[in-house]
């Protein structure tokens, strides 16, 4: 039986800790707050429970974090000591080239013994929290494996096939390939719901009616703004280059759209490509 500690119980460790139960595998939650900790286990996410690190991660043939990008460089150098030879550390953040990075100087200094495997599900919603946690939130979404550069191939394999169990498909990709891909297709869209939320406000602070006219529209295109805020702003941060890249690019086509007002034939020309290209990328 492969053993799996999972550090932060929450939406994303929760979900995977009830999807690799359900394939026979042995979970070890850890996190810092023993209540939602106990909660998770009683959901089912989790075998056993730790705040402690040394006892929750000693054993793990796979240790998943599941934590803000800008906290798994430490918490690998915190766990380095307590783990056995061999065993494989991996990630669910949302950027990998930072990451992979702050990792380095630990499992690749002489003698290592451990390795790392950046990993990045693309599952989740807005909502937070184990409780929230599905077993088949990874059904057939993709899993983003990268940085394997120097990690035995059974070592990674370990980890693919992990992410496989709990029902994902594998993307293999360069890190640097990684952020500029999710710069546009998921940091760039949260930053343009908050905003939008921001500049709909702006309107109702001057006009209380506003807010009867909101309906699918704003619904639709905001719902991710209900995310957590701390979580975004890190990520965003952490993949500042790429993302200030598509946000030039956006600004670009906003530039575009704006040009375009007075003539609702080159408008209809563009929303007419834009819809072509969202049927063709979703394949609907």
């Amino acid at each position: 039986m492969i053993n799996v500690s999972i550090i932060g119980v929450g939406l994303i460790g929760g979900s995977l800790g009830l999807a690799l139960r359900n394939k026979g595998y042995r979970v070890t939650g850890v996190g810092r707050n023993l209540s939602r900790l106990k909660a998770a286990k009683a959901l089912g996410a989790a075998d056993f429970v730790t705040t402690d690190l040394k006892t929750g991660t000693e054993k793990a043939d796979i240790v998943v974090i599941c934590l803000p990008v800008n906290l798994t460089a430490k918490t690998v150098k915190d766990i380095a000591p307590f783990l056995k030879p061999g065993a494989v550390i991996t990630d669910a953040g949302s950027t990998k080239e930072e990451v992979l990075k702050g990792v380095s100087s630990v499992v690749r200094r002489p003698g290592g013994k451990i390795f790392f495997v950046g990993g990045h599900p693309l599952a989740g919603s807005e909502k937070s929290g184990v409780s929230a946690a599905k077993a088949d939130l990874f059904r057939g979404a993709s899993v983003v494996i990268s940085g394997t550069k120097g990690v035995p191939r059974d070592k990674a394999g370990l980890v693919e096939n992990m992410w496989k169990k709990a029902g994902a498909v594998i993307v293999r990709m360069e890190a640097a390939e990684h952020d500029r891909a999710v710069s546009a297709t998921s940091h760039l869209p949260h930053i343009i719901a908050f905003c939008e939320c921001l500049l709909v406000n702006d309107l109702d602070r001057k006009d209380g009616r506003v807010k009867r006219l909101l309906a699918g529209s704003f619904k639709d295109m905001t719902r991710i703004a209900d995310s957590n805020p701390a979580d975004w702003a890190v990520i965003c941060s952490s993949n500042r280059r790429e993302l200030s890249n598509s946000l030039e690019a956006f600004i670009k086509r906003l530039k575009e759209a704006k040009k375009n007002l007075g003539n609702s034939g080159k408008l209809e020309k563009m929303f007419s490509r834009a819809k072509t290209a969202r049927q063709k990328l979703l394949n609907i």
